[in-house]
C-alpha cells in the first residue's frame, strides 16, 4: 500500500508553509483565493486526505452538523433534511441523522456520543425530556438548535413554528363545517409538538363553545406503520365515532385516510380529516389532504445557517403555518 502524502508534500506542491496549510484545513485565517486555489490543487493531485480525528483530538471541531429526529422515516423531515444537507454542503460539512424514536434512552446516547465527536453543530426536534441532553451538547461546545423550541431563557438557538396556532387553524375550520364530535389522532415522537397542536384544538373548542374534553385523543403506539393503521383503525371503530379527525402530522392522516377508505368509508362525508406538515404525499393522496403547512425545507435550511454561526449567537427564528383547503374536509 502506497503511504499517504503528508502536509508538508502538500505544502512543497503548493510553494506554501506548512502553517498556511494548517490554516486552509483548520480555517483559522483568511487566505487569499489564488494561494487557496494552488492548495486546492495539489490536495487534489496527491489526493491527500486530512486526519480529521488527529485534529479533534487536538480541540478542533469535526465538519459535522448532527440531525436528532424523532422518526426520520416520516417525509417531513425528509424535506427538514434536505434544507440542512444543501447549507452544510456549501460549507464543506456533512450531516449526521439520528433517529431518536422520541426516546429519552436514545437522545441521552446520542447526545453523549456526539459530545464525544465534537460534532460543529447539532439541530435537534425536541422531546419534553430534551432539555438536559441539549444543555450537556451546548456546554461541550456545539451550537445547539431546537426545531420547535421557542423558549429563549434555554440559551438554545431556535427555528419555531407557532404550532397552537395551527392546532387552531385545523380545528376551526372542521367547527366551521359544523362537526362536534372530533378526535385528535397523535403519536409518540416529537411531543412538544403535538402537544402544542392539541393546546390549539382545545383552544378553539372553547371560542366555539365547545367543551374541549369531547376532543378525544388516540396515539399510535410507535412510528411503525403497523401501529399508525393499528390507531386508526381503533378511531374507525369507536361507537359513537368522531365525525372529524386532527391529525398531528400527515403521514398518521393519510394512514386513516386509507384505512377509511378500505372500510368503505366516504372522505369527507362520512369522516373529515384535516393532517399537519403538507408534505408531498398530501395533494397526491387518493382524496387530497387539507392540512396545516409548515416549510420543512426552509425551515431546516434556516436551522443549518443558524448552526454553522457562531455558538454565543443565540437566535430564535418564527414561522406561522397555514391552513391549505384540499378535498378531505
Amino acid at each position: 500500500m502506497p503511504e499517504r502524502p503528508t502536509v508538508r508534500e502538500v505544502a512543497h506542491r503548493a510553494g506554501v508553509s506548512v502553517g498556511t496549510i494548517s490554516n486552509y484545513l483548520n480555517n483559522r485565517k483568511p487566505i487569499a483565493e489564488p494561494t487557496r486555489l494552488r492548495i486546492e490543487s495539489a490536495i487534489e493531485d496527491l489526493r491527500f486526505v486530512p486526519n480529521t480525528a488527529v485534529r479533534v483530538m487536538r480541540g478542533a471541531r469535526s465538519r459535522v452538523i448532527a440531525f436528532l429526529v424523532p422518526d426520520s422515516g416520516n417525509p417531513y423531515f425528509a424535506e427538514v433534511l434536505r434544507g440542512i444537507e444543501d447549507v452544510a454542503v456549501q460549507h464543506d460539512h456533512v450531516v449526521v441523522t439520528c433517529n431518536t424514536g422520541g426516546r429519552q434512552d436514545l437522545e441521552r446516547h446520542y447526545a453523549r456520543t456526539l459530545a464525544e465527536l465534537r460534532v460543529r453543530a447539532t439541530i435537534v426536534v425536541p422531546s419534553a425530556s430534551s432539555g438536559q441532553q441539549l444543555a450537556f451538547l451546548r456546554e461541550s461546545g456545539s451550537h445547539v438548535v431546537g426545531l420547535g423550541l421557542g423558549d429563549s431563557a434555554t440559551g438554545h438557538s431556535a427555528v419555531v413554528v407557532d404550532d397552537v396556532h395551527g392546532g387552531r387553524l385545523a380545528m376551526t375550520h372542521l367547527l366551521e363545517g359544523g362537526h362536534r364530535d372530533i378526535a385528535y389522532f397523535g403519536g409518540p415522537a416529537a411531543e412538544r409538538q403535538i402537544s402544542g397542536r392539541l393546546a390549539g384544538c382545545h383552544a378553539a373548542a372553547e371560542e366555539f363553545g365547545v367543551d374541549p374534553a369531547r376532543l378525544v385523543r388516540y396515539d399510535a403506539a410507535s412510528n411503525l406503520p403497523v401501529d399508525r393503521s393499528a390507531a386508526a383503525r381503533q378511531i374507525l371503530d369507536a361507537r359513537p365515532g368522531p365525525t372529524a379527525v386532527v391529525c398531528a402530522n400527515d403521514v398518521l392522516a393519510l394512514a386513516l385516510e386509507f384505512e377509511a377508505l378500505r372500510a368503505g368509508l366516504r372522505v369527507p362525508e362520512d369522516i373529515a380529516i384535516v393532517g399537519y406538515d403538507d408534505i408531498e404525499g398530501a395533494s397526491t393522496a387518493p382524496v387530497q389532504l387539507t392540512t396545516i403547512r409548515q416549510p420543512g425545507y426552509e425551515l431546516g435550511h434556516l436551522a443549518a445557517e443558524m448552526a454553522l454561526r457562531a455558538p454565543e449567537e443565540t437566535e430564535i427564528a418564527r414561522f406561522t403555518p397555514v391552513l391549505v383547503i384540499r378535498e378531505s374536509a
